[in-house]
C-alpha cells in the first residue's frame, strides 16, 4: 500500500481529492488529512507517509515552506516523502520548470482523473529512488530563484521580479514591476545579501533598487519605470549623490 497524507486548507478540494483517490486507486491508503502546513509537518514526522499531496498556497504557512522544512530535517533518521503539489493557480514558468527539473509533479485544481493517474504512475516509477523533493531547492537555485519569508510562508522570485525594496519598520516591503507589493519578514540587510550586486544597489539606508528599472533621477526624486507602472521613490540628497556616483 502507498501511505498518503493530503495537505489542503480548503474542505471541498480536499474532499474531492480524497474521493478520487479512494475510488480509482485501491493501493493508496489515506492515513490522514491536514489543513495547515504546521499540522502537516507534525503528522509527517509522526506517521512517515510514502507520498503527500501538498497544496502550494494555503492560509498561514505555504506548501513551499513545508517542503523547505522537510528538506532541512533530512538525515539518517528521516527521509522526506515524495510529494505531488496541488495548486489553484497557474504559477510562472520558471517555478514550474524548477519542479520539473526536480522530478516534482504538480496538479492544477480542479484535478482531473487522467492527470491524477499520470502523477501517481510517475510516483510508482520513482518508488525506491531518491525523492524529487531532495532536488527541489537545488533546482530552484539553478533557476536563480530567491527565497523570501512572508506572511504566507515562503515564496520565490527572480531578480527581475523585483523593482525595489524598502525598509518597513523591522522588516521590508518588496515592490514588483506589476505595481503589486509584498511584505517580507526579513530585515533590509538580510535581503541585500541575497540580491545580485551587479543588478541591485542601495539608495540610502532604507531603499534597495533594481538598476535596470531606473528611468530618471532628479535632485529630489528617483523614477523607476517598468512595463506596467512607474514608481516615484523619494530619497535624501546625500543618498541621491551617492547613487549618481555608483551609476
Amino acid at each position: 500500500m502507498i501511505r498518503v497524507i493530503i495537505i489542503e486548507d480548503e474542505f471541498s478540494p480536499r474532499q474531492m481529492l480524497r474521493e478520487k483517490l479512494e475510488q480509482h486507486f485501491p493501493d493508496i491508503e489515506i492515513i490522514t488529512e491536514c489543513e495547515s502546513a504546521e499540522d502537516a509537518l507534525i503528522e509527517i514526522l509522526r506517521l512517515r507517509p510514502d507520498l503527500i499531496f501538498l497544496d502550494i498556497q494555503m492560509t498561514g504557512k505555504s506548501g513551499l515552506w513545508l517542503a523547505d522544512e522537510l528538506i532541512r530535517m533530512e538525515g539518517e533518521t528521516f527521509m522526506p516523502p515524495d510529494v505531488i503539489f496541488t495548486t489553484g493557480y497557474t504559477y510562472p514558468e520558471y517555478l514550474l520548470k524548477a519542479f520539473e527539473l526536480a522530478a516534482i509533479d504538480y496538479l492544477v485544481k480542479p484535478i482531473s482523473i487522467s492527470n491524477l493517474e499520470k502523477a501517481v504512475a510517475r510516483y510508482r516509477e520513482r518508488a525506491g529512488t531518491p525523492t524529487g523533493l531532495q532536488n527541489l531547492m537545488s533546482a530552484i537555485q539553478e533557476e536563480k530563484l530567491l527565497k523570501f519569508k512572508s506572511y504566507n510562508g515562503l515564496f520565490l522570485l527572480r531578480p527581475t521580479d523585483i523593482a525595489y525594496v524598502e525598509a518597513n519598520r523591522e522588516y521590508a516591503r518588496i515592490f514588483f514591476p506589476s505595481g503589486a507589493k509584498e511584505d517580507v519578514f526579513e530585515r533590509l540587510g538580510e535581503i541585500e545579501k541575497k540580491l545580485p550586486p551587479e543588478t541591485f544597489t542601495r539608495a540610502g539606508k532604507s531603499i534597495i533598487i533594481n538598476r535596470n528599472f531606473i528611468h530618471k533621477i532628479t535632485d529630489k526624486m528617483l523614477y523607476l519605470a517598468t512595463p506596467s507602472t512607474t514608481y516615484k521613490v523619494e530619497i535624501s540628497k546625500e543618498a541621491m549623490r551617492q547613487l549618481k556616483e555608483k551609476l
